[in-house]
């Protein structure tokens, strides 16, 4: 009769494994700037669901004040660089777009978000080059998928140069 305990077990083990399979990819997809790119979280700072509503319905020149503001008492919060990079990008000022995703990627150089969107600045710019490396890197950081990643590659597939 061992092998009904055994049997239990392996039941346990494939539950387990299961179950890890349906939150894996939801611990993931709460990482920095994961899903839709943009992070809400209540740990943000006073103004930052505003902001990220304006940036929601393409009111991108009125979140730019906005996120200044928010950016200038944190600095340090990759998800407002990101958004920012995102307004400026959507309303062609390239250069400060830039700035912001660099200061994004800084602060978390695993940002899924500011990689996608940096790679579409790139595209946008002309250069295949860096926006395949930004690819690269989220291949490795989504390696069981996520939107950034499959958004990029649509971008590349879609590029015409």
């Amino acid at each position: 009769m061992q092998s009904k305990p055994l049997l239990t077990r392996f039941f346990a083990v494939i539950s387990l494994i299961l179950s890890g399979l349906f939150i894996l990819p939801t611990a993931f997809a709460a990482g920095g700037g994961g899903g839709d790119s943009y992070s809400s979280s209540p740990s943000k700072p006073y103004g930052y669901n505003k902001a990220l509503k304006l940036v929601k319905a393409q009111k991108f020149a009125e979140a730019i004040p906005a996120l200044l503001k928010i950016s200038a008492s944190a600095k340090e919060d990759a998800d407002v660089q990101n958004l920012l990079g995102f307004s400026y990008r959507k309303t062609k000022q390239y250069d400060k777009a830039a700035k912001h995703y660099e200061r994004a990627l800084n602060l978390d150089p695993k940002h899924k978000g500011a990689l996608e969107y940096q790679g579409e600045l790139f595209l946008t710019l002309k250069d295949r080059a860096a926006a395949e490396a930004n690819l690269e890197k989220l291949k490795k950081i989504c390696w069981l998928g996520c939107s950034e990643l499959d958004d990029l590659e649509e971008a590349l597939k879609n590029y015409k140069g």
